[in-house]
């Protein structure tokens, strides 16, 4: 389980940290809207590793086995994300620590340090949508014969 969690978690690093070159080559990084093809990377990760685990176990899968798979694709990948960019904005001019420090999640604008924008910003945004959709996903991978106790 963690093997292949660890696995789609380097692939969906990957993913993300290249699609944000690819905005950051074509100018279009500071558009945060953008962001939501984030979500699209995640869920292409948690997929595909819950799918590897399913095939792995002959489709005979537990369903919090799947979710924790998913969750540490998910984790994986945003703190490797999120270990890039940290390194990206201590490199760069800082441009993007303004573009994520905009962001006015805390009711006020925060201190910009890098840590802090970092964690506030990608690691939670990261680990909660992937949370998520592990869950979500779950719903169509879990057991077919799955019945509920003491249903009729």
């Amino acid at each position: 389980m963690e093997k292949i969690g660890l696995k789609y978690g380097l692939l969906t690093a990957a993913g993300l940290i290249l699609y944000f070159l690819l905005m950051k080559l074509l100018g279009l990084a500071h558009i945060m809207e953008l962001r939501f093809l984030n979500g699209i990377i995640m869920t292409g990760g948690v997929v595909l590793a819950i799918r590897g685990l399913k095939r792995m176990w002959g489709g005979n899968m537990g369903y919090f086995q799947g979710i924790g798979t998913g969750m540490i694709t998910a984790v994986t990948g945003t703190v490797l994300f999120a270990v890039f960019m940290v390194l990206y904005i201590k490199l760069s001019d800082g441009e993007m620590l303004e573009v994520l420090s905009a962001e006015r999640y805390f009711g006020q604008r925060m201190e910009a340090t890098p840590g802090l924008v970092i964690f506030s910003v990608l690691v939670l945004e990261g680990v909660i949508s992937g949370f998520m959709i592990s869950f979500i996903a779950m719903q169509y991978f879990k057991r077919k014969d799955y019945e509920v106790p003491n249903s009729p």
